[in-house]
């Protein structure tokens, strides 16, 4: 799930002004996260991995790769991994494990 996905979830429709209120954040500071100029910090992710009703580990997931999009690693992250996956060749017998 995206980060923008998670935001909405969050918002469930309503005004940024009113889930502020609700989960005692500034109005200011909510309207950035949603319109991603920045990202949360972990006590505000939480706060919204709550009131989105999803666990947080999904939360920081879904920042960590917004992050990574927005500084251009996620590819080089991509093509790395990739490049790691075509080096493994599975195995047609199987070895013991001692």
């Amino acid at each position: 799930m995206s980060y923008r996905e998670l935001i909405d979830m969050a918002l469930h429709g309503r005004s940024v002004n009113s889930v502020a209120k609700a989960i005692g954040m500034k109005q200011q500071t909510l309207d950035r996260y949603v319109k991603g100029q920045t990202l949360p910090d972990y006590t505000s992710a939480f706060l919204l991995a709550k009131e989105a009703g999803i666990d947080p580990r999904e939360m920081f997931m879904a920042l960590v790769e917004e992050e990574a999009k927005k500084k251009g690693v996620l590819e080089k992250i991509s093509e790395g991994f990739n490049t790691l996956l075509s080096l493994v060749k599975p195995r047609r017998t199987y070895v013991p494990a001692w």
